[in-house]
């Protein structure tokens, strides 16, 4: 079971969600790793020609998401004062 330790950055209500139910956030497990919630890529799909360009692939047992710049800018700032 994924246990949530706590979520980093700016809530969605705080960086203007309706209704800050389904939204972005980078939330950290107990095991020190880091879920990140977002978007599916959608279309255009990322290929895998374009993932290769910069040394880069998705696993079988992985997902890309895309995250809004300012969730994860407000993260990494929270991120940084703790390291």
């Amino acid at each position: 079971m994924i246990r949530i330790i706590r979520r980093w950055g700016s809530t969605p209500a705080e960086r203007g969600s309706a209704t800050g139910q389904s939204c972005p956030d980078v939330l950290e497990l107990e095991t020190g790793d880091f879920m990140v919630i977002g978007k599916a890529p959608g279309l255009p799909h990322i290929s895998a020609r374009d993932l290769i360009k910069h040394s880069a692939s998705i696993g079988l047992d992985e997902q890309a998401v895309i995250v809004p710049r300012q969730c994860l800018l407000d993260a990494a700032r929270e991120l940084a004062k703790e390291a």
